[in-house]
């Protein structure tokens, strides 16, 4: 039985209410699913051990709830609850307990999702096809898992990463990973504001996957990011539309506030896609999206 069987049989047992939708995207994009889960399983179980998929049962299921809770009461409100990072750095970010839940079920959630399946594709036809063969080093602004740079890394294996984020947990969580599962010699992961990070010379391309929701101004992450790439280089970013979760602070309602200020950090947008779960009740006011981009920096207004 493979990995993802596995999966899938313990999150049919365990995750009973929730475990309906996985199904329906592995059976709708089997293809992509089967190819992004059987990679990052094999890291989970080399992390975790044999105990992996409650680890990821238990993580999925705390953070599928607090995004149902926070999607109702978005619905109720009209606007995400919390407004600043400092609302939110205690209870999030600087707690070990809710980053650790936190940190498998997003992990999760990049295979299980319809619409994160469809970011994926994007991702792998049309940032990884654009990096050079040659090799190069990839800047990732708020890296969490570390699942990005891990994935670039392992399909472009001439290619090395180095990862930001401000989660002291979340570094501790993707550096294990990256020495459990051999990418220590290709991925680097640093404590640091992915807003002033600058490094020692300019990057080769760069990635920064569902940062801009959780900053008070998120033109700054792509400011910098501009800031750290040499001319002509490539950029992978999403971004949650009108999805709220905990920690989600900048509210985006249409896909061109995201262009713009890409378009004002001095990118162009090569390619767009803007996916949303598959059933969702046209009652709602909101519906919950996963935008991606792929950009690259201009070498005067226009391209």
């Amino acid at each position: 039985m493979t990995n993802c069987e596995k999966f899938l049989d313990y999150f049919s047992q365990h995750c009973q209410v929730y475990f309906p939708a996985i199904k329906n995207t592995h059976l709708n994009n089997r293809s992509s699913f089967e190819e992004l889960a059987l990679v990052m399983l094999s890291w989970a179980e080399d992390q975790l051990g044999e105990n992996w998929e409650k680890v990821l049962a238990d993580g999925y299921l705390s953070y599928i709830m607090d995004v149902n809770r926070s999607q109702i009461e978005y619905e109720r409100r009209g606007n995400y609850l919390n407004k600043k990072y400092s609302d939110v750095f205690d209870r999030v970010y600087n707690n070990s307990e809710f980053m650790n839940m936190y940190h498998w079920g997003v992990f999760v959630s990049t295979f299980a999702w319809h619409h994160h399946i469809k970011i994926y594709d994007l991702y792998r036809d049309s940032f990884l096809s654009r990096l050079n063969q040659k090799g190069g080093h990839i800047l990732d602004l708020g890296s969490g898992s570390g699942i990005w740079s891990f994935l670039t890394t392992h399909f472009s294996p001439q290619w090395t990463s180095q990862g930001i984020d401000i989660s002291e947990r979340s570094i501790e969580l993707s550096t294990a990973m990256a020495l459990s599962s051999g990418f220590n010699n290709k991925v680097n992961f640093k404590v640091c504001d992915a807003l002033k990070y600058t490094g020692d010379k300019k990057y080769n391309a760069a990635i920064s996957c569902f940062l801009m929701e959780h900053l008070e101004e998120p033109k700054l992450l792509l400011q910098n990011m501009a800031l750290n790439l040499e001319t002509k280089a490539y950029a992978f970013i999403t971004a949650a539309l009108t999805a709220a979760e905990v920690d989600h602070i900048s509210e985006f309602r249409r896909e061109s506030e995201i262009v713009l200020m890409a378009e004002q950090a001095g990118f162009r947008v090569i390619s767009m896609e803007s996916s949303a779960p598959p059933s969702h009740l046209d009652s709602y006011k909101f519906l919950p999206r996963a935008l991606a981009l792929i950009l690259q920096k201009r070498k005067n207004d226009i391209w």
